[in-house]
């Protein structure tokens, strides 16, 4: 889809700005009687998240001397290339033909399943020799992996295999071991469960086990790429729970159509571009109402409107948007910094807008109402009575 094709989504959805799609899936709501202060308990967890990603490469070679020491193997991989080489090689070393591999938001992105189906290894295993999963969440100090199972079932293979493989990105880590319960307490709730998850395991490797095996694959896959940026590395915090996705207006309209990508929604709309590239995700930081209902629901607190505003401003100040984007975008900012302009009379305002907006954008913009008076104007009658 192209930008014309988003504004007229953009049109359609603004009629549904107000809360109800917040209303669909509103978990902080189900918790008040359980967690006295969600807002607390979220604002720790942002801290948390943000903690590890301040000092990032120091904390990840911490974690590797602590998993080394307990006899675990790290292997580092830059890129989707890096992984599938490194994993097979591991595979193919160990005579490994099948798997018990369980499916994530990461292991789809890197295409896991496919990976292993070009080479003839099943993924489901009755020996179970071997298993392979990403993670919730990885602890720096104690070398631990944090993982929600859905099945008792799920939990048992992954204890009992001998040759346990995690896959992470490089930004799903917290740094200590004490922080965890946070983070059980919010992968309860947006499970839209109450109670703590069962399923739930803390696994941490011990050097003493010589019939087991364990391997870590550390993998950036671009997302090194929005360190750079200071405000949007924030987005490096997201916890994957897909909850922006199911309060979003745009994305409950579109879906997951425009994105050519397994990372879709709100949280996309400001990763993609970094991950990527600009030019074929510039147009998804315009995919937005700025309704705010991302933020409210996240449990790291992403200031998601936030960024995407700076992802607007970032296309149009070093030239990556459209010709027509850019001059439209231009002289609208032209227009509103004009004092002279915006002191005028409003029907004056209104014409002076109307007339830089091409006919098409005309018809699926409504034109915003003035006030009576700009601010300027009022402050200079506040100044003529005192």
């Amino acid at each position: 889809m192209n930008t014309s094709e988003y504004k007229r989504f953009l049109h359609i959805c603004s009629k549904n700005v107000d809360n109800s799609a917040f209303e669909l899936f509103n978990p902080i709501s189900l918790v008040h009687s359980t967690f006295d202060d969600i807002d607390k308990l979220k604002n720790q967890a942002s801290k948390i998240r943000q903690k590890f990603l301040d000092n990032i490469v120091d904390n990840l070679l911490l974690f590797e001397k602590n998993f080394t020491s307990k006899k675990g193997q790290i292997n580092w991989c830059l890129s989707y290339e890096d992984f599938t080489q490194q994993l097979l090689n591991l595979l193919s070393n160990k005579k490994i033909k099948a798997v018990n591999a369980f499916s994530s938001a990461f292991t789809q992105e890197l295409g896991l399943e496919n990976i292993l189906k070009n080479e003839g290894i099943t993924t489901f295993s009755k020996e179970n020799k071997c298993t392979i999963l990403s993670p919730n969440l990885a602890v720096v100090d104690t070398a631990s992996m944090f993982s929600v199972f859905d099945s008792g079932f799920e939990m048992e293979l992954f204890l009992d295999s001998k040759i346990k493989i995690f896959i992470l990105p490089i930004n799903k880590f917290i740094c200590n071991i004490s922080d965890i319960h946070l983070f059980t307490h919010i992968f309860s709730i947006y499970n839209k469960n109450l109670n703590f998850p069962e399923l739930s395991n803390i696994f941490t490797p011990l050097a003493n086990e010589d019939n087991k095996e364990t391997y870590v694959f550390i993998v950036d896959n671009s997302r090194s790429n929005l360190l750079a940026f200071k405000e949007q590395r924030k987005t490096l915090t997201c916890l994957d729970c897909g909850a922006c996705k199911r309060v979003c207006p745009v994305y409950m309209s579109i879906k997951d159509e425009p994105y050519d990508n397994i990372i879709t929604g709100p949280i996309a709309n400001v990763m993609l571009p970094y991950l990527e590239n600009y030019e074929n995700h510039k147009h998804l930081s315009f995919n937005c109402l700025l309704c705010g209902n991302c933020q409210r629901i996240c449990p790291v607190n992403i200031p998601i409107p936030d960024l995407i505003v700076e992802n607007r401003k970032f296309f149009f100040e070093n030239k990556i948007l459209d010709f027509e984007d850019n001059l439209l975008l231009h002289g609208l900012r032209k227009f509103f910094l004009n004092r002279n302009k915006m002191n005028r009379r409003t029907w004056v305002k209104k014409y002076s807008l109307r007339r830089r907006l091409s006919k098409s954008t005309r018809k699926l913009v409504q034109i915003p109402k003035f006030s009576k008076h700009s601010f300027n104007q009022i402050q200079q009658e506040k100044t003529k009575h005192q």
